[in-house]
């Protein structure tokens, strides 16, 4: 067991650091179609119709609502490694940055299945996100991996952008370096992998293979892997104020080389226009990022990320569609109601142990048993009354509580494997 506990981590550690430079790469990319934009389609003159000096093709738009796919590809170039979205939405002034773990769980459509059988000769029905492209081919993106992400969080994927990853250093250096302010004294260093970190504390400048150590670095946060994620982002925090300061602007021809090698992309030319206002005027303390809910766990022999059905559409909600939860009511404490408890965590005893816990605190629990449609991550709580479901919490606080009024008892509480 602590050998597939490595293993996960290992392959966590492995994306948190794949999204973070694909995602600077992206934005270099934006950066890249805004100088093309301006060179090819800015005249100059605000006298010209619209008045903002655009020789645009294109209707300008008031609003601007889209959503970019970005996938970072492994060396050989056809499995996407690194794969997140960003939202830009000119009425909020948000720019958002949505994660989709490489090893998420998927079930093939039927329509997928039979387009694979079809194009390759033969068929698969579940695999992990980052592998549909390697089965379907790269050309096939949208009738996909896009296709399953639009569906998963029923959103519309306007355009995407596929990028490798070697580009990184190179990109850093064409722009001069960024200045971040080094949190820690950074020092590792493994010669399996041909990695030497040495970074000190302060101020600093980096040049591409010091902003990669950066970047890189694990060993030594107190709070783990999110202390890491919080370096990434500061990074990438000083990386798009640097890109968008009207003096690095003029360097992006320089870059237009290494982006040739590195990108694929279906945005046209006058589609840029669509993103220019976000790269004239973002503010980047706007920039927000999340990741699909969910948790590393094996079927069979093969680990996925597997996502939490309970928690995603609270999820899209809050992240996607901007929605304020309603306030809840003040829990109830009522030891008179009727409570099942289903054990839909896989773990052996849990629902006897939870019966015995609460019966110890003065509730008398029904019946117990075996939750049998999935294996849950979060524990959930049905309940009739929301008030006196949300008394629940106090024994499980990460719990979800959802109002169901066609049920026989007054409170089911379904364990999840994180209760």
């Amino acid at each position: 067991m602590k050998k597939k506990k490595s293993s996960k981590n290992q392959l966590w550690r492995l994306f948190i650091k794949s999204a973070c430079i694909t995602l600077i790469i992206g934005l270099v990319i934006i950066a890249a179609g805004v100088w093309a934009y301006k060179h090819f389609f800015y005249t100059g003159d605000n006298n010209k119709e619209g008045g903002l000096g655009f020789n645009n093709p294109f209707t300008q738009e008031k609003n601007i609502n889209k959503t970019l796919a970005v996938f970072g590809v492994d060396i050989e170039g056809y499995r996407t490694d690194v794969i997140f979205l960003v939202n830009f939405n000119s009425e909020t002034g948000k720019v958002k940055v949505i994660s989709v773990p490489r090893d998420t769980y998927v079930a093939w459509t039927p329509e997928q299945q039979q387009m694979l059988k079809e194009e390759k000769g033969y068929t698969i029905s579940v695999s992990k996100i980052n592998e549909m492209s390697a089965y379907s081919g790269m050309d096939h993106l949208r009738d996909f991996t896009i296709a399953q992400i639009e569906d998963l969080l029923d959103i519309t994927i306007d355009n995407y952008v596929v990028v490798t990853l070697d580009a990184f250093r190179k990109i850093v250096d064409e722009i001069g370096g960024v200045e971040v302010d080094v949190p820690m004294a950074m020092h590792y260093e493994d010669p399996y992998q041909d990695l030497y970190i040495h970074l000190e504390q302060g101020l600093q400048t980096l040049d591409g293979e010091h902003a990669e150590m950066l970047v890189r670095f694990r060993k030594g946060y107190a709070e783990g892997d999110v202390g890491r994620i919080k370096t990434q982002q500061l990074f990438l925090e000083a990386f798009a104020k640097k890109i968008l300061d009207p003096s690095i602007i003029t360097k992006v021809p320089q870059l237009v080389p290494v982006l040739i090698s590195s990108v694929k992309t279906d945005v046209l030319p006058g589609e840029i226009s669509t993103y220019y206002k976000y790269m004239k005027d973002f503010d980047t303390t706007n920039l927000t990022f999340d990741i699909i809910p969910g948790e590393g766990k094996y079927i069979g022999n093969k680990s996925y990320y597997v996502i939490d059905e309970v928690a995603l559409p609270e999820f899209i909600d809050r992240v996607i569609h901007d929605k304020v939860p309603e306030p809840e009511p003040e829990p109830i404490v009522d030891k008179n109601v009727t409570i099942e408890i289903l054990n839909g965590g896989g773990i052996k005893g849990a629902a006897g142990t939870a019966k015995q816990k609460l019966e110890s605190e003065g509730y008398q629990v029904s019946s117990i048993g075996n939750y049998t449609e999935e294996t849950l991550q979060t524990t959930t709580i049905y309940t009739k009354d929301k008030a006196r479901g949300l008394q629940f919490k106090t024994y499980y606080p990460n719990a979800i509580v959802i109002q169901k009024d066609d049920q026989a008892v007054d409170v089911q509480i379904i364990l999840g494997s994180n209760q």
